[in-house]
């Protein structure tokens, strides 16, 4: 899902998070990361337009962690999640949803979202 405003279509980028933002690092677990940081991008430049940080709600889940963190991301409208990689039904729901999935640890948001949109095809400027 595209956010439109005015006539630009940003694309929204999900990053697993402990605290959120864009110089915290990758959660190292995708269902029961504290947090979701939410990235609107330009992809026709990769410029930033836009950061926001969701509290996931599987981070205190029983179980079905990974499901609920899928559903806040579609809720959100993201179009692709970056972070460790899901568990299997977490995976397959991003996976029905065309949601792209990106596994990333070790690095920073602001480093993930630069590899990502390379491989996009996007020319960063985060």
């Amino acid at each position: 899902m595209r956010v439109s405003r005015g006539w630009v279509a940003y694309m929204k980028i999900a990053f697993a998070t402990n605290r959120g933002g864009l110089d915290d690092y990758i959660a190292e677990r995708f269902g029961r990361a504290m947090t979701f940081t939410i990235v609107d991008v330009d992809p026709s430049t990769g410029r930033v337009e836009g950061v926001r940080v969701v509290e996931n709600p599987g981070y205190r889940a029983g179980s079905g962690a990974g499901v609920l963190a899928v559903q806040k991301l579609i809720d959100e409208g993201v179009e692709v999640v970056v972070g460790p990689s899901p568990g299997p039904n977490a995976y397959i729901a991003l996976q029905q949803s065309g949601v792209r999935v990106y596994s990333v640890l070790g690095t920073t948001v602001r480093e993930a979202l630069e590899r990502v949109l390379k491989e996009l095809g996007s020319h960063s400027s985060v």
